[in-house]
């Protein structure tokens, strides 16, 4: 009987994290700056979205390969570095694009941009702009 109830108890916790983790859905366009939409590389490109709280921990990356713009975005329960623990405070949002793939390691002629300000787990509409090349 006592098994039964620590399996209980284990089962309401598993189910109370899922639900946590669903409620983070960060969603919005992202569009590119008139004067680099020229640098960009238009294949084999990656652009990634990383989603970093306030310590500038990253809590969600999301990986586009050859995007086109004006790209609409959606950050997922599944984006989340650790689902068991999804974001509770306002997050920055920022997004890097280059051709060799790795994310936080800018290399020359990469482009990034970043959110106007921190954003809830569970925003609409958010707009970014690459706007720098490195």
């Amino acid at each position: 009987m006592r098994t039964l109830l620590i399996l209980g108890a284990v089962s309401v916790l598993a189910c109370g994290c899922r639900a946590l983790s669903s409620d983070f859905r960060i969603s919005g366009t992202i569009t590119m700056a008139s004067s680099l939409q020229g640098r960009a590389p238009r294949t084999n490109s990656v652009l990634f979205i990383i989603a970093k709280n306030m310590g500038g921990i990253p809590v969600a990356v999301c990986r586009i390969v050859n995007p086109r713009f004006p790209l609409s975005f959606s950050l997922t329960p599944e984006d989340l570095l650790v689902p068991a623990a999804p974001p509770q405070a306002p997050l920055v949002l920022q997004v890097e694009m280059n051709t060799h793939g790795n994310v936080g390691a800018p290399a020359r002629g990469d482009l990034e941009g970043t959110g106007p300000d921190p954003v809830e787990p569970v925003e609409r509409g958010v707009h970014i702009v690459i706007d720098r090349q490195v």
